[in-house]
């Protein structure tokens, strides 16, 4: 079974529809069956709910429901921790992106996995790192 890391632009696309959506659902399905192990910082909930709130289709139900959905998915948080935080920042600093964006990067080069993201200001920014990978992209 393949493990991915991924960040919070692939899971508001499970929400909306865009440009990368098909891509995002075809790896929420490959979860559900159990195709695949998918990771993230537990900051992903936080950014999540945050996003959905500020999106004018979302009532505060909507959010809360669509954080419980994606709890109950089978993602595997990891917590904060003084290693994967130390890592972030450092990460943070060299593709000088925010340390919450880090964190998704240094989950995945400490867990030796792919990240997937959508999100196309982390990906120009943090161009160099070898494990960071566009969603919908092939992977190696």
């Amino acid at each position: 079974m393949t493990g991915l890391v991924i960040d919070t632009s692939v899971a508001v696309k499970w929400f909306s529809r865009e440009t990368d959506t098909p891509a995002a659902l075809e790896l929420r399905d490959r979860l559900y069956r159990r195709d695949v192990r998918l990771f993230a910082p537990d900051i992903l909930l936080y950014e999540l709910a945050n996003a959905l709130r500020f999106n004018p289709r979302f009532t505060a139900d909507d959010v809360k429901e669509a954080v419980d959905s994606v709890s109950d998915l089978g993602l595997e948080f990891r917590a904060a921790d003084a290693e994967l935080l130390r890592h972030a920042t450092e990460l943070a600093f060299r593709f000088n992106v925010n340390v919450y964006d880090a964190a998704f990067l240094a989950l995945a080069d400490l867990s030796g996995l792919h990240l997937l993201s959508a999100d196309e200001k982390l990906i120009a920014r943090a161009a160099g790192f070898p494990r960071l990978f566009r969603l919908g992209e092939r992977l190696p």
